[in-house]
């Protein structure tokens, strides 16, 4: 698993974790991370990340979260986000 999201996201998961977790706070940084991903990896990226890099389209696993923790209602909501993409459930 991958994800490229804003700082508050992306270090968030990374302490929760997610070692290839990457803050992108610019085009430039998000090819640098886009070039580490493979067609097949799954990549959680933050909504305003998916409009940065629409690059980010042309692969098979890509989940779109919201940029602010706000409009999470809890875990449950990011869990089925990723379970109607990949098809089953990821223990969080």
């Amino acid at each position: 698993m991958i994800v490229l999201g804003n700082s508050e996201f992306a270090v968030g998961m990374k302490l929760a974790g997610v070692v290839n977790s990457f803050v992108v706070k610019s085009r430039e940084q998000g090819l640098e991370a886009l070039r580490k991903i493979e067609r097949h990896d799954f990549v959680i990226a933050n909504a305003s990340i998916i409009k940065l890099l629409p690059e980010l389209e042309e692969l098979e696993n890509v989940v779109s979260v919201p940029d602010s923790a706000q409009d999470f209602g809890n875990i449950d909501d990011l869990k089925e986000m990723i379970r109607s993409v990949i098809g089953f459930e990821l223990e969080a």
